[in-house]
């Protein structure tokens, strides 16, 4: 499929104009989950974090995220984290020292939150907070330069645009669905990073423990603020 008749297609002159509509269709869900796997290449083998998305009516959010060990022989050893919010009240919880006694923080400001999981998550916390909840701030789709729609591609049955854009010098590689207009996939060449989401109903993953602030830890009670 040619350049034009895909923007034809799309009901939109441009990508721009394209991903905004997008960023539109996710700041207005009043509800959001889905499962999916953020993959990167260290040295000649994959690494691959699987992830959790939950967001309530109320706006609570939950972003829950399991890391293998990143030493191949180690894999197996997986660490639990959760990144979320539940009214005002921000929190990460991290599975370590050990799954029994996970580390957890508080945080005033959601956008630390958010930055703190970011790393760990290799982007994907950021990718899915700065879509359901523009504030969050730092790069979203339309940080991307040089946009440029690409045809169409098939995600698990679901027909996708394919837009690419980029980042830095970074090329990137988004695939939306056509219909629903949420991100199947997105990648980052340079950096050998693929990033895939499958949107869900809430209720498959949510439940009523899932928007409840975990408590404190006592070796990180003090709550992070913004700065005068």
């Amino acid at each position: 499929m040619n350049d034009s008749h895909t923007r034809r297609r799309a009901g939109h002159t441009s990508a721009r104009q394209f991903l905004q509509t997008v960023l539109q269709r996710y700041a207005g869900l009043s509800e959001y989950a889905d499962r999916g796997q953020v993959q990167i290449w260290l040295g000649r083998e994959p690494y691959a974090i699987e992830f959790r998305t939950a967001r309530n009516a109320a706006g609570d959010f939950r972003f829950d995220f399991d890391c293998p060990h990143p030493y191949q022989p180690l894999r197996h050893h997986i660490s639990h984290h959760s990144l979320g919010w539940v009214a005002d009240d921000a929190f990460l919880t991290l599975g370590y020292p050990t799954p029994e006694q996970p580390l957890s923080r508080r945080f005033d400001d959601r956008s630390y939150a958010v930055a703190a999981a970011t790393g760990i998550s290799k982007g994907s916390a950021h990718t899915i907070a700065s879509l359901l909840f523009p504030e969050t701030g730092g790069l979203s789709l339309l940080s991307l330069q040089r946009l440029r729609f690409r045809g169409l591609k098939q995600v698990d049955g679901v027909a996708c645009y394919r837009i690419t854009g980029h980042w830095d010098r970074s090329r990137v590689t988004l695939l939306i669905g056509m219909h629903d207009l949420l991100l199947r996939e997105c990648t980052e060449h340079r950096r050998r990073r693929v990033e895939r989401r499958w949107p869900c109903a809430l209720s498959t993953l949510a439940g009523p423990e899932t928007f409840t602030a975990p408590p404190a830890s006592a070796a990180a009670s003090t709550t992070l603020t913004t700065s005068p």
